[in-house]
């Protein structure tokens, strides 16, 4: 578990004091996710960026016991609690599905209950397209940081991101249980909202044999009713 030094709160957000879950960024409009309406206990967690009830993101992990939302407290750079913070001892430790698909490049923050810096401190990063494929990863190690120098961080922490081509179906996070038992992420940043990756058009309708065996017995009726209505009328002139 993460255990918390003593110190003040951090101030809350001007963005979650609003209200707001995601904070628009650029003109790339990608959205970084802030988890602050994420539930304690629950496995999953789906993120909905402009509330049109189309799913942009779900965060899903095996732990029966689910996420927790706090962990290193106020005292860090890349954390601003609540995140998602859960076991190291899974694998993968935590999948991001993109029902919408993501592009470009996908990054966050994260922190790891260590009270020291370790080589072992790490989380691979890799995003998969729909067939599997791997698109991207990044192995990135973590470190004591200063958010108000020369205080060092609670916790070991960084930032990682994959830059990729094509188009995401789901992500992975494998942090290594040698260095840590617990991890959080915080601030997770990509392009695969709804707002941004507009929903794939139904394809249109391709009718089966059956339906195409149906229009050519029309057609063949059809020419069948009018060679007999001719027949008729010839037959009757006679």
């Amino acid at each position: 578990m993460f255990h918390v030094r003593a110190g003040a709160r951090a101030a809350i957000r001007a963005v979650a004091a609003l209200g707001l879950f995601a904070i628009w960024v650029g003109a790339a409009h990608a959205i970084t996710l802030t988890f602050d309406d994420a539930i304690s206990g629950q496995t999953s967690y789906s993120f909905d960026q402009n509330n049109d009830n189309i799913v942009d993101a779900v965060f899903s992990t095996t732990d029966p016991s689910g996420f927790n939302t706090a962990g290193p407290g106020p005292n860090m750079t890349y954390i601003d609690e609540p995140g998602l913070e859960g076991t190291t001892g899974l694998a993968p430790d935590l999948r991001i599905n993109f029902p919408l698909g993501a592009v470009g490049s996908l990054g966050f923050g994260f922190a790891m209950s260590a009270e020291g810096n370790s080589p072992n401190l790490t989380v691979t990063f890799n995003v998969y397209d729909a067939q599997n494929n791997l698109l991207g990863t990044a192995t990135q190690l973590a470190a004591f940081t200063q958010p108000v120098p020369p205080t060092n961080s609670s916790f070991p922490e960084a930032t990682v991101s994959v830059s990729f081509a094509g188009t995401a179906s789901y992500a992975t996070l494998d942090f290594n249980a040698t260095g840590a038992a617990r991890y959080i992420i915080d601030n997770f940043t990509g392009t695969f909202g709804s707002g941004e990756r507009p929903v794939p058009a139904a394809p249109a309708q391709i009718p089966t044999l059956s339906e195409w065996g149906r229009i050519l017995l029309s057609f063949v009726l059809a020419a069948g009713s009018i060679v007999m209505l001719r027949r008729r009328q010839h037959d009757s002139r006679r």
